[in-house]
């Protein structure tokens, strides 16, 4: 979902001492708690800084320091910041992952702490934590079963069971997500067969109108957010309890979703900095939560 963000090839970008200076001045630099690492400075992206300014104060207490990157020449004031600060940690920031091995390459002593949707090569001075769809879909079963098994148990007798559907579209992975989100239904007990939809392609309006014609009373979407909120409009009628993986929907104010399976930007970034202090590096997988729409908030069906 962040995958349309364009980053400048930082191996392209030539600056002066004087031009850095100059960049490294632009920048909107703050300390952050003492527990934080010495000599470590967190990195963001303009995007994601627009995207989920709640991030900001999470990067910010994990740090020493933090930079907010112009939106103008960013690669080149992402170097020159590391070279007038010398950080020993650098925390970066979702889209910046191709900055990732020239950083690394750079010394033998620099350690990175990287959070985002990217799969980084692996390496002795990497903390990272991935976020996949496949973890969001397994919570999203887990969900859709909880709300199936509720809204079975106000059902009156001789009403018919609660229909569920689940519709992947758009993602490179939607038929392992497609499975995940199935697993975590039957183990959590959820009632019947959800039906499943799948769509590489993306948006359906033959899929669409089949289910517009369904009793449908619970429904999972992984999507591209525009096609997201197409197929909650045109898939399903406003009985339809809706649950959206929607990677940073702090900025979503008119989803027709109920409720969001969102990435856990705290949580993440606390076990990532706990694996930092005991110098454990790898990979781990980054951790999502339940975020309900304040815009629909008490609208259960």
């Amino acid at each position: 979902m962040l995958g349309y963000y364009h980053v400048v090839n930082h191996s392209e970008c030539r600056i002066t001492p004087g031009v850095a200076f100059t960049i490294v001045l632009s920048l909107y630099l703050l300390v952050s708690a003492c527990q934080s690492p010495a000599a470590s400075l967190a990195i963001m992206d303009p995007v994601f800084a627009y995207l989920s300014p709640d991030s900001i104060k999470t990067y910010s207490s994990a740090a020493r320091d933090l930079a907010l990157l112009p939106d103008a020449d960013a690669s080149a004031a992402l170097y020159a910041v590391i070279d007038a600060q010398a950080p020993v940690t650098v925390f970066l920031s979702p889209l910046l992952a191709q900055e990732i091995d020239p950083i690394l390459a750079r010394n033998e002593q620099t350690r990175i702490v990287y959070l985002g949707n990217v799969q980084p090569k692996t390496s002795s001075r990497l903390y990272a934590a991935v976020f996949s769809s496949m973890d969001a879909a397994s919570q999203g079963g887990r969900l859709a079963a909880a709300e199936a098994i509720r809204l079975d148990a106000e059902q009156q007798a001789g009403k018919i069971q609660t229909g569920v559907a689940a519709i992947f579209a758009g993602l490179s992975e939607a038929e392992a997500c497609s499975e995940a989100f199935m697993a975590a239904y039957r183990t959590a007990g959820g009632p019947g067969e959800p039906l499943v939809e799948v769509s590489i392609q993306g948006f359906s309006q033959v899929v669409a109108d089949r289910l517009a014609s369904l009793d449908l009373r619970v429904g999972y979407l992984a999507a591209p957010p525009h096609d997201a909120e197409r197929w909650a409009r045109q898939g399903f009628d406003q009985s339809t309890y809706i649950l959206m993986e929607y990677a940073l929907p702090s900025q979503q104010t008119t989803s027709l979703a109920d409720a969001f399976i969102a990435w856990d930007i705290a949580g993440t970034m606390s076990s990532l900095v706990e694996k930092l202090s005991a110098e454990v590096s790898g990979i781990e997988k980054g951790h999502w939560k339940t975020v309900l729409n304040e815009q629909r908030a008490g609208n259960r069906r």
